[in-house]
């Protein structure tokens, strides 16, 4: 599996839809959980989460905590600090909630936590303060084709 994740307002939704639109194949985990009663109170049980991927495990699979999962390389989304900050401002995210996804995106968590599970080269951050060029589309397509088993 092929994780692209990040903090909410990062990219994570916009970069599956093109990457559909190129013939990929993502799973959105947030559904898969909520089919497979892997929520709890809006948190998502990572334990049940493993367990329910692990057969048949989707081919590139989208949520901000699809890096904690079992998968062969992950894509983490980040954006500049104004502009994640507008984003979640325009979804309503309240003034806590948006620091707290700001401080993952300074302190660099998500890469962390994905080092952890995989080596450097098999992590790809991608900076969508801009959007995504067909330049970034053609070097995640790549990306994922060398690390996408089957």
């Amino acid at each position: 599996m092929i994780s692209i994740t990040g903090v909410p307002g990062s990219g994570k939704t916009y970069l599956s839809s093109m990457l559909r639109e190129r013939g990929f194949q993502v799973s959105d985990l947030n559904e898969i959980a909520r089919v497979h009663g892997c929520l709890v109170d809006d948190t998502v049980d990572i334990q049940c989460m493993k367990s329910v991927i692990s057969s048949p495990n989707p081919q590139i699979a989208e949520a901000h905590y699809s890096h904690l999962l079992p998968c062969n390389a992950i894509i983490i989304l980040v954006a500049s600090e104004d502009v994640l900050r507008e984003r979640l401002e325009k979804r309503g995210y309240s003034g806590v909630k948006i620091e707290e996804n700001i401080d993952a995106i300074l302190s660099d968590s998500i890469f962390y936590e994905s080092l952890d599970r995989l080596p450097r080269n098999r992590i790809m951050i991608v900076n969508t303060t801009n959007g995504l060029s067909a330049e970034d589309m053609e070097k995640i397509s790549e990306f994922i084709k060398r690390f996408t088993i089957g």
